[in-house]
């Protein structure tokens, strides 16, 4: 089996000798080619050794890691991110599929982080595109990924999103659906600050367009006037969490 070049970027090197001997003893099938501690070094052995997988820590002394990635053409090798935080980026990269090891790393997440990439199950260029599109935004916009390609649709303009047998359903305001093969708590875990609240476990629902009328004569309605049916306890629940 050929193994995986790597490269391990972080501008700790204590961090850089960890990553780097967790690998040698505990994933025979990745070899270590190359390191960096910051962005002109890491562009500089990405275009070198022009490696399958790279290391990457999110936060640098310089800015983050992101902004080496803007700094390619095209990104042509998946990618690790590792960080000591549960940061603000880490939601975009858990939704994107990109994979996230925290610090200290754990030998079987690694492990199977590594298995990940040798059975390519990441789009590492479309992940990445999805990333940036949520950072830039601020999470205003949310990356969908359609039969038609990838599309970014505003928070604002969602209505309700709701779990199918393929995934969810995204409802917008101008009456279109937008089917996701992404799981419904994927979506809650990137969108819950944007006001939506939940229905059990099958719908997400934006606050901001409920007709407030609708749920003092004991329904739910849009503001584009589309009804959804409830039951009087999920109805109840949305009363309080409205309130």
């Amino acid at each position: 089996m050929q193994k995986i070049r790597a490269i391990v970027i972080d501008d700790e090197v204590k961090s850089r000798e960890v990553i780097k001997a967790l690998i040698a003893n505990f994933c025979e099938d990745v070899e270590v080619v190359s390191e960096a501690g910051d962005i002109e070094q890491s562009l500089k052995i990405i275009h070198q050794f022009k490696p399958d997988l790279v290391f990457l820590d999110i936060t640098l002394k310089e800015g983050d890691s992101f902004q080496i990635l803007q700094k390619l053409e095209s990104i042509d090798f998946d990618i690790i991110f590792v960080t000591a935080y549960d940061e603000y980026s880490v939601r975009a990269l858990k939704f994107s599929g990109i994979t996230c090891l925290f610090k200290p790393l754990d030998i079987e997440e690694l492990q199977s982080a590594i298995r990940l990439v040798r059975n390519r199950a990441t789009n590492t260029g479309l992940a990445y595109e999805m990333v940036n599109g949520i950072l830039k935004s601020k999470f205003t916009r949310i990356p969908i990924i359609t039969s038609g390609g990838l599309r970014f649709t505003d928070v604002s303009e969602i209505t309700f999103i709701e779990k199918n047998p393929e995934g969810v359903m995204v409802h917008t305001l101008e009456g279109e659906n937008i089917q996701s093969k992404r799981d419904l708590q994927e979506f809650a875990e990137i969108i819950m600050h944007n006001k939506f609240l939940s229905i059990g476990q099958r719908m997400l629902v934006n606050k901001d367009l409920i007709d407030p009328v609708s749920l003092i004569k004991g329904q739910l309605s849009f503001k584009n006037g589309i009804d959804l049916p409830v039951s009087k306890q999920e109805l109840e629940r949305l009363k309080e969490q409205s309130a």
